[in-house]
């Protein structure tokens, strides 16, 4: 599996779509807005701030486990699925959630403990329930702001909600300080500042390169493969 991770508009699911469609892969997204219980439960988490988030965050973050869950008993008997979340990127959310004291200790203890039964329930069956390669996003806090705002969602909007600022960088700080802690050799970042793979043909195409030539080197793409994957690209 390969799992796509980033801050809030990083540009996870753009990425993941144009991967699976070079790759020949099923792919898997959160697609927020054609679950109508989670679409539901964000407006309720957006409304109010700081108050709304306490009273919504750990029913959202569990809606978005089970949810995670689902799509990875699938994904984990297909081989290089591509996720553009997973249950990794979810405990970052819920993680930022307890640090800032808006799901509080008892309520995130059984949020880890579903998190962690759900992924021992899913490893060595038959993938390892694990991802072979973790792509991080790593994008300007600004720029992720930027790009929450274009997408047009109203729940979204930093001028509905001018303290939504505050809340963004926060997650855009929780996932550099993830990525910091990840272990290298398992991690590869793709810089958003330097590559515009979505409005940019050739920076896809070396973005799609780097990714691949990864996936090469740890076995999970034969060389006849990765030859041919670039050459129906022409």
């Amino acid at each position: 599996m390969i799992y796509i991770m980033g801050t809030i508009a990083a540009g996870k699911t753009s990425l993941a779509k144009i991967l699976a469609n070079d790759l020949q892969a099923p792919v898997y997204y959160e697609d927020v807005e054609n679950n109508g219980l989670i679409l539901n439960m964000l407006e309720k988490f957006y409304s109010s701030g700081e108050k709304s988030r306490k009273s919504n965050g750990v029913i959202l973050q569990i809606a978005f486990l089970a949810f995670r869950y689902q799509q990875l008993r699938q994904a984990i008997t297909q081989q290089n699925a591509v996720m553009d979340s997973s249950l990794e990127s979810d405990f970052v959310m819920a993680s930022q959630l307890h640090d800032h004291g808006e799901i509080g200790e008892e309520d995130f203890n059984v949020y880890v403990t579903l998190s962690q039964e759900m992924q021992a329930n899913v490893n060595g069956i038959p993938w390892n329930g694990l991802p072979d390669l973790v792509i991080y996003l790593k994008i300007d806090s600004d720029h992720a702001i930027n790009e929450i705002q274009k997408r047009g969602r109203e729940m979204e909007s930093t001028k509905r909600e001018p303290g939504l600022t505050d809340y963004y960088h926060r997650v855009h700080h929780a996932y550099e300080k993830w990525a910091n802690g990840y272990p290298p050799t398992l991690l590869l970042t793709i810089d958003r500042e330097k590559y515009d793979y979505v409005n940019n043909q050739k920076d896809q195409e070396i973005v799609l390169d780097l990714i691949e030539t990864k996936l090469k080197d740890i076995g999970k793409l034969s060389p006849k493969s990765l030859e041919k994957i670039k050459q129906s690209r022409k």
